[in-house]
């Protein structure tokens, strides 16, 4: 007998699940994620899950929907900076997901294997808030457990101040980190910090020959090249930690950055740690 569906259970399910999905997500990746927008990526994922009710697709077609699904929940909740960022995030949630709901299908067979169903890449168990809550809990603890052995964990600081060291002269500005900047020199595969001009006005080479790089970048408006040089020293200036980087480049941004003067590669503070 094919078990009974509530449309209620199914979408409180899915949106408790796809939540913790995806804060499970943005602590593995080391992104700062807000929560209204994971709430609503959660809704849409909890919105999909309706199709559970439509006739049963080929195997093509589901693979094919759940990966349109996947990065439209993927898209809402963590924006778009570049596709090199979106498809790390869509992999991530992939293997987040899969991981996920292998513990949770598992926990859930030796307790209660009764009442569940799969169809269209949907899952429905009739499972009480109670267990559910406890479920989805302790999977989380251990994707969490997992972030902390690997030491994926999200910048404890978002902001920071750095001082740059180049040709005799040095300055010190307010610096975010950014997980949309993920600019690397393309010879040396340094990763590169955004400074606006007008604080390294002073220090910027004056030719080319004298250590000018030209650094593409991509961003949803469009692309372009960046200026950048090699300074001598960049000191971070990060909680109670002060970072010494040699092997980075400082890319200048034209325009005026938003809240701060500099943005900081993420990955210069996962290789400090």
């Amino acid at each position: 007998m094919k078990p009974t569906i509530y449309v209620d259970v199914l979408v409180a399910v899915n949106f408790f699940i796809n939540y913790f999905l995806l804060l499970a997500c943005a602590k593995f990746l080391s992104v700062p994620a807000k929560r209204w927008k994971l709430a609503a990526a959660s809704g849409l994922g909890a919105f999909f899950s309706l199709s559970i009710f439509l006739p049963e697709f080929p195997a093509w077609a589901t693979v094919m929907i759940k990966l349109l699904m996947s990065a439209a929940i993927v898209l809402c909740a963590f924006g778009f900076h570049s596709w090199k960022q979106f498809l790390r995030n869509t992999a991530a949630f992939y293997l987040i997901n899969f991981g996920f709901a292998g513990l949770m299908l598992a926990l859930w067979y030796f307790l209660a294997p009764q009442g569940l169903m799969i169809r269209n890449s949907i899952v429905y168990f009739d499972i009480s808030p109670v267990l559910l809550i406890i479920l989805t809990v302790i999977c989380y603890l251990i994707v969490t457990l997992i972030c902390r052995i690997t030491g994926r964990q999200m910048p404890k600081e978002l902001f920071c101040r750095i001082t740059i060291h180049s040709g005799g002269i040095s300055c010190t500005c307010n610096a975010r980190v950014d997980t949309g900047n993920s600019l690397r020199e393309p010879f040396s595969d340094y990763p590169v910090i955004v400074v606006s001009r007008s604080v390294i006005e002073r220090m910027l080479p004056k030719s080319s020959s004298t250590g000018l790089r030209l650094i593409p970048f991509g961003v949803v408006s469009g692309s372009g090249l960046l200026k950048a040089f090699r300074p001598e020293l960049v000191l971070i200036f990060y909680g109670k930690k002060i970072i010494e980087i040699h092997k980075v480049y400082i890319a200048v941004s034209e325009s005026k950055l938003e809240n701060c003067d500099a943005l900081l590669n993420p990955d210069i503070l996962q290789a400090s740690g």
